[in-house]
């Protein structure tokens, strides 16, 4: 898995090579609809020229432009990315279905300064003008916009009339992007309640493609399943890893979402990426019986840990798959490790019944440090620190932030990422994972600040001492949020009025976070119990929980 130098191949190029060789194939399928690769390279190719047309009426150059892509599950998503990576801009993925208020915090904090909007974002529109949040310039390459958009405050209406009159792209402008040339920037929960943007370059996503393709080479013949809402990462792995090798993507509809079994049968998946929650759902409901997907050539698992009964019946389930459990971290460019896992031999090697997260590619240093900053070695826990090309420049405008989580350390040369993550390395220099050192969670996949969701709650609740808790499920991992508020009383101690109900609070939550972080219950309680340091007792309230 030694990366070689960074290949010339950037996104769209990729994309470009396969629509060439295999031009009549499918490339896209949503649905009943099917797209070959030659009708999204024109799809691509014209909307790019579209995104140049309103960038220059903005007077914006296109490498480094900043384009917001706000839709979900349609061409527009996809084609979208495809045609913002064309043109050398940043892709700044939004999900319609955050609140508005979210996606708002994401356009002020990315500087946006083109959005690309599919149908299905087209709601959020007037909203966000209202919010002050909308860029002067917008493109709705699938829409035609009514009376209804002379409110938008904004220089340019760009829609599918202007679409069908634009010429296809020639090539990438420029056809070769710099190695430090931000390619994308992804916004994940953020401590101060406002999202951070995570930023990765073209020479980190070149690197992360050589890697993973190494290692899983995937089939002109495969169809790939495509889980993820474009904020998730992880979802413009699935794109370029299916288009690079000439095989369909297949876009599983959130409906599907509570019955992946029947989706990855019906539509004949062969290459299965997700969170490992998706295989514990379909454990749980008794559903992954051996051989039940016999078609699936690769499976990968990423998130959050993985059970080992878990992995023991998947592998049942799919016993013609390469199967292997993945490490994310956004900063290092999407999955960093891999551990594959061999049944009969892989078993004896989990901890705590989890899985192991395996090593990093070839290229990486990677070391843990105890509590004291000194290196562990051989055998033992600290936390995680990462150095190599798939590390990304940092996070987007935060410079606070690079300084602490981006850092050199005393006898090594180069930049590490500071990981969070507390591993064990056991006796053959394989990672477990073991928990985050922070106060960041992972829940069903999700990467979660506490503080942000804490920041929300206050908001919602009007109360100041508040908490939010896990809830762990099995092997130990987050399954869930839990909410406490402690209601307000007067200075006498009786209870003060005007707080909401539990139900009330959390129907304002909704308005405020996007759904992976809304907390499962709200409990409001006379008091939050206190340890000695007079700070809130998280595991007296984890206790209350558990002995309700």
């Amino acid at each position: 898995m030694s990366p070689s130098p960074t290949p010339p191949l950037r996104p769209f190029e990729g994309f470009a090579l396969a629509a060439q060789q295999h031009a009549s194939a499918t490339a896209l399928e949503i649905g009943q609809a099917h797209w070959s690769y030659a009708a999204l390279d024109s799809f691509s190719r014209r909307l790019a020229t579209l995104l140049l047309q309103a960038l220059q009426g903005a007077g914006v150059p296109p490498q480094g432009a900043r384009v917001g892509v706000l839709a979900s599950r349609s061409l527009a998503a996809y084609g979208g990315s495809l045609a913002v990576l064309a043109t050398g801009a940043v892709l700044v993925a939004l999900n319609p279905a955050y609140p508005v208020q979210r996606n708002a915090q994401i356009l002020r904090r990315a500087g946006v300064q083109l959005l690309l909007v599919g149908e299905e974002g087209l709601e959020q529109l007037l909203p966000l003008a209202a919010a002050g949040a909308l860029p002067d310039a917008v493109v709705a390459p699938l829409s035609l916009f009514g009376p209804w958009a002379k409110d938008l405050p904004v220089r340019q209406l760009l829609d599918s009339t202007d679409l069908a009159s634009a010429a296809a792209l020639a090539q990438p402008l420029p056809a070769q992007f710099p190695d430090d040339a931000l390619a994308y920037v992804v916004f994940t929960s953020g401590s101060t309640g406002e999202p951070k943007g995570v930023a990765i370059n073209h020479g980190n996503l070149a690197v992360y493609m050589h890697n993973f393709r190494a290692l899983v080479p995937t089939l002109a013949t495969d169809r790939v399943a495509t889980t993820y809402e474009l904020s998730f990462d992880v979802a413009l792995h699935d794109m370029l890893n299916a288009w690079w090798s000439g095989a369909s993507l297949v876009v599983m509809p959130e409906r599907a979402m509570l019955a992946p079994a029947r989706f990855l049968l019906e539509q004949r998946i062969t290459v299965w990426f997700s969170v490992a929650s998706f295989a514990m759902i379909l454990q749980k409901q008794g559903l992954l019986r051996p051989g039940l997907f016999p078609l699936l050539r690769v499976s990968m698992l990423c998130g959050e840990a993985l059970p080992m009964s878990t992995a023991m019946a998947w592998a049942q389930a799919a016993p013609n798959s390469a199967f292997y459990n993945d490490s994310a971290t956004t900063e290092t460019t999407m999955e960093l490790a891999f551990y594959r896992w061999r049944t009969g031999h892989s078993e004896a090697h989990c901890r705590r019944g989890v899985v192991p997260i395996g090593v990093p590619f070839d290229g990486h240093d990677h070391l843990l440090l105890d509590e004291q900053g000194q290196e562990v070695r051989g055998a033992g826990a600290g936390e995680l620190y990462l150095s190599g090309p798939q590390v990304g420049p940092g996070y987007w405008a935060d410079d606070a932030r690079n300084a602490c989580t981006f850092v050199a350390l005393p006898g090594r040369s180069g930049r590490w990422y500071k990981t969070g993550d507390r591993v064990e390395r056991d006796e053959l220099g394989v990672y477990h994972f073991v928990s985050r050192v922070d106060f960041m969670v992972k829940v069903r996949g999700h990467r979660i600040e506490l503080g942000d969701v804490e920041h929300a709650l206050r908001q919602a609740s009007g109360v100041d001492l508040v908490a939010v808790i896990v809830r762990p499920a099995l092997a130990g991992m987050a399954q869930g949020l839990v909410a406490f508020v402690a209601a307000p009383t007067s200075e006498d101690g009786a209870a003060a009025a005007g707080l909401p109900s539990a139900a009330s609070i959390r129907e304002r939550l909704i308005g405020l976070l996007p759904k992976p972080m809304l907390p499962d219950e709200v409990h409001v309680l006379d008091q939050l119990p206190l340890n000695a340091n007079r700070k809130v007792d998280r595991a007296a309230l984890a206790a209350l929980l558990a002995a309700a």
